[in-house]
């Protein structure tokens, strides 16, 4: 079954920051904050007993992005093993 995650992402003419919740063990606890560039990925914030802290500190991120004039927006990200496995194949050469 496929997993769906969402992203926003802020744009500033050819910059471009994700910021990211995510929940490692699939529940709303713990949490991370994931910010990510092109030149880096890190967590940024993390919590394992305070509910809804990631949320905020997510939004707080993208509020000051889009105060800065940054353009912003939602993605969401599909992690499916079905796609996964048709890529790799994909990416092999012909059987002959």
């Amino acid at each position: 079954m496929a997993a769906e995650e969402e992203r926003t992402v802020c744009e500033s003419g050819e910059v471009w920051h994700a910021i990211q919740v995510v929940y490692p063990q699939g529940w709303s606890l713990p949490c991370e904050v994931h910010f990510t560039t092109p030149e880096e990925k890190r967590v940024v914030w993390n919590a394992k007993t305070a509910e809804g802290f990631c949320e905020r500190k997510a939004r707080e991120i993208v509020q000051r992005r889009r105060s800065a004039g940054w353009q912003c927006h939602t993605e969401t990200l599909v992690d499916s093993p079905a796609l996964t496995e048709s890529s790799l194949i994909s990416d092999l050469p012909p059987m002959r």
